[in-house]
């Protein structure tokens, strides 16, 4: 079963239907609505109780958000919205978190930014802000590769064995200590 906020938001992007919505309102809420509010009335009362709230994003990408805001350094994260929100000249001068007014859709698209920019790098804003050179990381020679059909690629050739010469003058130096 739907909640009134799914419903709400289907009808926002116009497969939802207005007359169901406002019974189903009525009949979870009576002491807020009644069938002589119209729509229009309904929605802005159950706004106005945070019942329903005007859908902004996807919730399955608001979810996202939260989830991957959760693994990155809460300080960065900070500082990655502020930079992102605003010139880098000013994010400098701020103390703390962004101490300014800005519309939820733009914070958002800020966070979100911000975020995949700290799981690459967790002081992604730290050194963009300092000035100091941003680390890449290294391609790695230890990873699987798939065979071909020749199978001519069987012997790794990067990471080969090599056999070690055995030194003789550093042996014989180590066994006339004894």
């Amino acid at each position: 079963m739907k909640t009134l906020q799914d419903k709400y938001n289907l009808i926002i992007e116009g497969a939802g239907d207005k007359v169901n919505f406002k019974r189903e309102a009525i009949n979870a809420f009576p002491h807020f609505v009644n069938g002589q509010n119209s729509y229009d009335d309904v929605v802005a009362i159950l706004k106005q109780k945070n019942i329903i709230q005007e859908a902004i994003t996807d919730q399955k990408e608001q979810a996202e958000i939260i989830y991957n805001g959760d693994r990155v350094n809460s300080y960065e994260l900070e500082k990655g919205i502020a930079y992102e929100l605003k010139e880098p000249s000013e994010v400098w001068k701020m103390a703390g978190a962004g101490k300014f007014t800005v519309t939820e859709e733009d914070y958002l698209k800020a966070k979100k930014k911000s975020i995949e920019n700290l799981q690459k790098d967790p002081m992604y804003y730290t050194r963009l802000i300092t000035g100091e050179k941003m680390v890449k990381p290294e391609k790695r020679a230890d990873t699987m590769k798939a065979l071909n059909k020749k199978g001519d690629n069987t012997v790794d050739k990067l990471n080969k064995m090599e056999v070690i010469k055995e030194n003789k003058s550093l042996n014989d130096i180590i066994n006339s200590v004894d």
